[in-house]
């Protein structure tokens, strides 16, 4: 075995040992996170499940030869990861890149995440993990540790304001490699209205609330809203039932649906959630978009949003290239594997091309 393959394996050792089911700390950051209403358990469970499916020992080693990692010799580089929060354990992927490099591993964990990804943390350094560095809700618990490189998720706008913060804080000098991710929603063509695409077409839209990255805020379907909406909104209501919403919407969204019928626009309002035939690009939390067309309809879009796009999901699992876009299944849209690719930039060979 050479030192890669025992660098993998210990890192699939220490994931291991955190996702066992008599693992306290992990419990105690689930009861914690759910206690703060943080999250919603289902959602939390959810994670945990996907993340011991799809992250072991096989799946690592499949990744590292994917990105063309042969070797783990960049301990003396640092790499700082300002992890969002919109999603439970959505900084795992980036943490888990950097570890895998072999870089030292530094981490801006979210407020509004701060339990669940700090107790694999635990585990890592307690196992003396290769990488590990320090980590904080505070970056000014990070001053002194300066960064050869930073990985945030973010809007464009944000980026100046975060990358002066961290200049001034010395975390990071000027001119350093930033992977900066800006995409923000992803689209499902369904191509039938069968009952196996409307509970995928569910999942990838109301999980989370929908506000994951990998989040369905558009459907392009061959019919008219109109004609799906008692069906689907049933289907609706039955993941609804088993996955409560956990963040609801502020009243504006009543507003837009009020506006919306002034102006005769076909719609659903599902309370907590609005359903409108509309194609123009998502800009409001808690919206479906519905278009009616097929192919040429999801090049036009994809042109339209440029970076905001992270994925384009295919309800009969056809892998097809649209628009420089090579689409994804709709049952993977919210358990994708270890080595997707956000903003399609596999951060591992993103790494190696930039931080050595």
């Amino acid at each position: 075995m050479d030192d890669l393959e025992k660098h993998i394996e210990s890192i699939s050792r220490a994931v291991d040992e955190w996702l066992q089911p008599d693992n306290k700390d992990l419990k105690d950051a689930i009861d914690r996170t759910v206690d703060e209403g943080l999250f919603a358990f289902h959602d939390i469970q959810h994670q945990i499940r996907h993340l011991k499916q799809t992250v072991h020992l096989k799946s690592l080693s499949a990744w590292a030869g994917r990105a063309g990692l042969t070797h783990t010799s960049c301990s003396n580089r640092r790499v700082l990861c300002l992890h969002a929060g919109n999603l439970p354990l959505v900084g795992f992927q980036d943490l888990i890149s950097v570890l895998m490099y072999g870089a030292t591993y530094l981490g801006k964990l979210s407020r509004k995440d701060p339990w669940l990804l700090q107790s694999f943390l635990k585990i890592a350094e307690n196992r003396g993990l290769s990488g590990m560095g320090k980590w904080s809700t505070k970056l000014n618990n990070l001053e002194g540790e300066t960064a050869d490189a930073f990985i945030f998720a973010g809007s464009e706008q944000t980026v100046p304001e975060v990358t002066e913060t961290l200049e001034e804080l010395k975390l990071i000098k000027s001119q350093i490699p930033s992977l900066i991710r800006t995409a923000h929603f992803s689209i499902a063509w369904i191509t039938d209205n069968s009952p196996e695409t409307m509970m995928n077409l569910s999942e990838a839209v109301f999980r989370y609330g929908g506000n994951g990255c990998r989040s369905a805020a558009m459907v392009v379907a061959p019919f008219n809203l109109k004609s799906q909406v008692c069906s689907f909104t049933d289907y609706v209501d039955t993941f609804w039932l088993r996955n409560p919403q956990h963040e609801k919407p502020l009243p504006k969204l009543f507003h837009r649906y009020a506006y919306n019928k002034s102006k005769g626009l076909p719609q659903a309002w599902l309370n907590d959630f609005l359903i409108e035939q509309n194609s123009e690009i998502p800009d409001e939390k808690f919206v479906l978009k519905w278009v009616k067309g097929g192919e040429k309809e999801i090049k036009d879009i994809i042109s339209s949003a440029g970076e905001k796009l992270q994925s384009v999901y295919r309800s009969d699992g056809a892998r097809l290239e649209l628009a420089g876009r090579v689409t994804e299944p709709l049952s993977s849209a919210q358990t994708p594997p270890i080595w997707w690719k956000p903003d399609n930039t596999d951060t591992i060979r993103w790494l190696i091309d930039h931080v050595r």
